[in-house]
């Protein structure tokens, strides 16, 4: 054997397995003998190999970032700029990456928003508040993301106070004018996980935990391991030895 290398095929289910293929193409080529007549008769030509080699320099690209968004402290606003990077290198990902921030719209004004994108007023929303630009929020990202919004407790009291004290109703609704003008604050926003990569793991875990051994598990505890696994960083050993 001239190397301990093996072909790898591509699988529907792992868009990654189309990068490894090429990749391990590529890899494999210095050793193939291109003398063998039937073999050279399978391999691409001088051409395609060139238009094979551009494709892998592009999804080695999309690969880095497929890996990126596996990490645990990635936000919304991380994503968002690296899907742009890739959208500003090849237009044809806004079909599958494109949602509505201002950045891709100046690339490509016509472009629908991408399918893979469930919320995309929420999604923008929370790009512009991450991006400190949370004064530039339209009215329909506002109303996704109400739920996060926190009103300071200066701010509320100020409120308060211009119900209860005199005054005109025009001095009144000014002071009310100026206090909205300020920056609204939201909260919990850089902690959304941008994919679904944390809830799969967990169902992982928990299919493992509760495997064909351990039915026997009562529901309160199979919750506790699980509570316990999933929060494990919180926790160690001189922890349990306290409690």
């Amino acid at each position: 054997l001239k190397t301990i290398l093996r072909p790898i095929i591509r699988q529907q289910t792992r868009w990654g397995s189309t990068f490894a293929m090429l990749n391990r193409f590529f890899e494999l080529l210095p050793f193939l003998d291109t003398d063998d007549d039937e073999l050279a008769e399978l391999l691409p030509s001088p051409a395609a190999k060139w238009r094979l080699k551009d494709l892998l320099g592009e999804l080695k690209d999309v690969e880095s970032v497929s890996k990126a968004l596996q990490g645990s402290d990635v936000s919304l606003l991380d994503v968002r700029v690296w899907f742009d990077a890739l959208i500003a290198k090849k237009e044809s990902y806004s079909n599958y990456l494109y949602t509505n921030g201002d950045f891709v719209i100046l690339i490509i004004l016509s472009t629908p928003r991408a399918e893979i994108v469930h919320r995309p007023d929420f999604e923008s929303g929370c790009v512009r508040v991450l991006k400190g630009q949370g004064q530039r929020l339209t009215r329909s990202e506002k109303s996704a993301l109400e739920a996060f919004r926190v009103i300071p407790a200066a701010q509320a009291a100020r409120v308060g106070d211009d119900a209860e004290t005199g005054g005109s109703f025009v001095e009144r609704f000014q002071k009310r004018r100026r206090l909205e003008q300020h920056q609204p604050a939201y909260e919990l926003l850089g902690r959304i996980p941008p994919t679904s990569n944390l809830a799969e793991r967990f169902f992982s875990v928990a299919r493992n935990t509760f495997g064909l051994q351990r039915h026997s598990l009562q529901p309160y505890t199979l919750e506790m391991l699980l509570f316990l696994r999933q929060n494990e960083i919180f926790w160690d050993a001189r922890t349990v030895e306290n409690s």
